[in-house]
């Protein structure tokens, strides 16, 4: 008796030899990679809260501009403290949540500096 089910197709990636690439999400490196949490919400505060709490024990002056921080500002003062990532989540994602990698930063400073990758902080660039 024949069956009454079409036969499927093979799709398989070997047929045609190129295989569809997986979407990146924004905040994920690259496919080999678990995907990162955003850096937002309660955990952000935390990890601010964290680096605040470390820099003002230890009178830790700006990672960017060796400059004192007045930790009493608050968000959005410009001269308030944020957490500056050290090696930058852009490049590093897999570093985002990892509290060795945060350092106190004046907002403005930490605004302008963007993901640039700063040598002197751990990073060199004689590969």
């Amino acid at each position: 008796m024949e069956s009454l089910t079409p036969a499927k197709p093979d799709c398989s990636p070997k047929q045609s030899g190129f295989v569809m690439p997986r979407t990146l999400e924004v905040h994920e490196m690259n496919i080999n990679q678990a995907p990162v949490k955003p850096w937002s919400g309660r955990a952000a505060a935390e990890a601010l809260k964290q680096v605040k709490a470390k820099g003002r024990r230890n009178q830790t002056p700006c990672v960017i501009c060796d400059q004192g921080i007045d930790y009493s500002l608050a968000y959005p003062h410009r001269q308030s403290c944020s957490v500056q990532h050290i090696k930058p989540r852009k490049h590093f994602p897999q570093l985002t949540w990892d509290p060795l990698n945060w350092a106190p930063a004046h907002l403005d400073c930490n605004k302008s500096a963007g993901a640039k990758i700063q040598t002197g902080l751990g990073i060199t660039d004689d590969w």
